[in-house]
């Protein structure tokens, strides 16, 4: 599509007419790491020639938030990854609404008044699931449509087969239609991952060799579940000079083989329904995040070290620092973890203490999902825990430090007096204050690491593990180190609260007791209807839904799973 585009700019530019670009690229921050390289790449050379043809060009990157990234949003206990025949949340997370937001940004900004339109290289023929949304939304490869939001959008390349793109980039490769770029990289990378019968990227056709498969790859996240193999990474691991990526296929195949079994799930539900939270297997379990939170900062570490030997920047970061800071705040905050424990893990292994190897075959409990239970909590998290003092806020602090910390006023129906943990900035065109979202402040997260951390750590020693009690999530919001959008804050706050509840009945941390909280719950038929209404749609059908896929699973996957009697 860049190479089309180019060609009808210059065309313009001979005309007379001054086209403007903006060209956006979605990055999950998980992407392989051969594709998040030529990405970069090829985006230097689009502004290289925008630049030598005289065409204003802006060049943006769409990324998930802090909280919506993977290390955060899995191994944080937000969710679980998308796994085959389940919701694909992780690519609306990760693409569609950073893309969306980036540009309801920007587009009023660079149309200057004018109406933007937005290039797609969307193509009928990619498959009928793409093909028939295409057709829904009315997209055409020779006159604009607009999409729900009412924007003007224009989808050039929609009649093209495979093949015809595939013969404009060996066009391009041959310099028959030179452009921004010589389309070498993209080819090899395509090559590399995988056989094909093209001609195009495959030489060896040419010769006599034999091919197989489509025309190419398709590369995604090197952590995608949404497929039962990842034939792009295994093809490129095959070549030596991709080796650096087989810690990445080895995670991504731990967590594949570990997605049914529900004994790697946290049992205790987040939202109260007239009364009662679901028993049921959810998010991972404390220990189970613990564990791929070792597994990726480990791979972050070894990469590290290879990349300093051969003189190169690190090729992939799974956990940096701040998502490091964002993890510990999250398991304190829902009493997985206290005391710093991620970042315990996190120096320990950058400082060579410890490594933690990902198991090539791992132990598999119970893999049948459970019809789902409900458990008598109270109206709300501060009647269930009898502590209003449990949240964002502290005794100590409002008592003794009375003025230290800056106190607001939260919601309107029943309005709570906390703590001020919102990060605000003025908006440069608007010169307006606005707020930002989930947000870990830079100068607060170096002195952190450089002066508290590891004394902090030692301090808190004692609240590692089951005494759960929210401290270190406490302390993050106190220093202002972790920041929350005010329409989060009394969400953080009933959080707090759930922790404080969990700990009195015994549930919270790395041992919770499933048997026992089995035993104190109730099943479907013994609450009333009311309450079978309000988790008619969330918990029941969810669970059934769960064992429903799990079957489907294994009919389709044979081997990889075996079912529990």
């Amino acid at each position: 599509m860049m190479v089309v585009f180019f060609m009808a700019a210059e065309k313009a530019l001979e005309e007379g007419i001054e086209p403007r670009l903006m060209v956006l690229h979605s990055d999950t921050r998980i992407e392989n790491p051969v594709i998040h390289k030529l990405a970069r790449s090829e985006m230097d050379k689009i502004r290289a020639h925008a630049m030598k043809l005289g065409i204003e060009m802006r060049v943006e990157i769409a990324s998930p938030t802090l909280l919506d990234s993977w290390g955060p949003r899995i191994l944080g206990g937000r969710a679980i990854p998308s796994f085959p025949m389940t919701n694909g949340d992780c690519s609306n997370d990760w693409k569609i609404k950073p893309m969306q937001t980036l540009r309801k940004r920007l587009l009023p900004v660079w149309g200057n008044g004018s109406e933007c339109i937005t290039l797609t290289g969307s193509r009928f023929s990619e498959s009928a699931a793409r093909g028939s949304k295409m057709r829904q939304r009315g997209e055409s490869a020779y006159e604009p449509f607009r999409n729900k939001q009412g924007e003007l959008c224009f989808s050039p390349l929609a009649e093209w087969s495979t093949d015809d793109v595939w013969e404009l980039l060996g066009l391009v490769r041959a310099g028959i239609y030179p452009s921004y770029t010589d389309a070498v990289d993209v080819i090899k990378a395509y090559a590399d991952a995988g056989p094909t019968s093209c001609a195009v990227i495959n030489d060896g056709i040419a010769a006599g060799g034999a091919g197989k498969g489509g025309c190419g790859a398709r590369f995604g996240c090197h952590q995608c579940q949404m497929v039962k193999s990842d034939s792009s990474m295994d093809y490129l691991l095959e070549d030596p000079e991709y080796a650096f990526m087989a810690g990445l296929g080895k995670l991504r195949n731990f967590i594949a083989a570990t997605q049914n079994d529900v004994s790697r799930r946290l049992w205790v539900g987040r939202t109260i329904k007239e009364g009662f939270i679901a028993i049921r297997p959810d998010v991972y379990s404390p220990a189970m995040m613990r564990e791929l939170f070792r597994y990726a900062v480990t791979l972050d570490v070894l990469e590290y070290e290879q990349a300093y030997e051969l003189g190169i920047e690190p090729r992939f970061r799974l956990i940096p620092a701040d998502h490091a800071v964002a993890i510990d705040y999250l398991w304190s905050l829902n009493g997985h973890w206290d005391g710093f424990t991620a970042i315990s893990d996190y120096l320990e292994i950058w400082n060579g203490v410890v490594r933690y190897a990902i198991p090539e075959n791992p132990v598999i409990g119970c893999e049948q999902f459970p019809e789902p239970r409900f458990l008598h909590v109270g109206e709300d998290w501060a009647q269930a825990c009898g502590d209003t003092w449990a949240g964002i806020r502290d005794p100590f602090m409002v008592a003794m430090l009375e003025g230290c910390m800056e106190e607001r006023t939260y919601g309107k129906s029943n309005p709570l007096r906390l703590w001020d943990v919102t990060q605000r900035s003025v908006d440069e065109q608007t010169g307006k204050e606005i707020e930002e979202g989930f947000t870990i402040d830079p100068e607060s997260l170096l002195f952190f690491f450089e002066y508290e951390a590891e004394r902090l750590i030692e301090d808190y020693r004692s609240y590692r593990e089951n005494q759960g009690r929210g401290w270190t999530a406490r302390w993050y919001l106190q220093y202002g180190l972790v920041k929350i959008p005010s329409m989060q804050v009394l969400r953080h706050d009933d959080a707090l609260k759930r922790t404080a509840f969990k700990r009195l009945i015994g549930v919270n941390g790395s041992t919770v007791d499933v048997e026992r909280l089995i035993e104190a719950s109730s099943s479907w038929d013994e609450v009333d209807e009311t309450v079978q209404k309000a988790f008619l749609s969330e918990s029941r059908l969810s669970a059934l839904e769960d064992a429903k896929q799990f079957r489907q699973a294994q009919e389709a996957q044979g081997d990889l799973f075996t079912l529990a009697a």
